[in-house]
């Protein structure tokens, strides 16, 4: 099952490396709709680092799968999420101008 989802997540990720990487340099236009440049500045770092993060977890994952270590498999596979849900949480909080 984890060989599985693993090459399904191969495929998620090829396909959403390029996606996240539009999405994080567009991300930068943010920095124009708040006076609060620290939270933009990291809102834009936060997004240019998650397909960093999908291609060096996805690395991780793999090799923890040759390595039979399946716990650390498993939470590689998942951990781009914490990418997401930081980013959707500073969007809910963003500072007004």
């Amino acid at each position: 099952m984890l060989k599985g989802l693993l090459i399904a997540d191969s495929i998620v990720s090829v396909i959403a490396i390029p996606l996240a990487l539009f999405w994080g340099l567009m991300s930068g236009m943010s920095t124009t709709t708040t006076d609060d440049a620290a939270f933009a500045n990291a809102y834009v770092l936060v997004n240019l680092t998650l397909p960093v993060a999908l291609l060096v977890c996805l690395i991780g994952a793999w090799t923890a799968f040759a390595l039979r270590r399946e716990r650390v498999a498993w939470t590689l596979m998942f951990l781009p999420l914490a990418w997401v849900v930081v980013s959707v949480v500073m969007m809910a909080n963003w500072p007004a101008t």
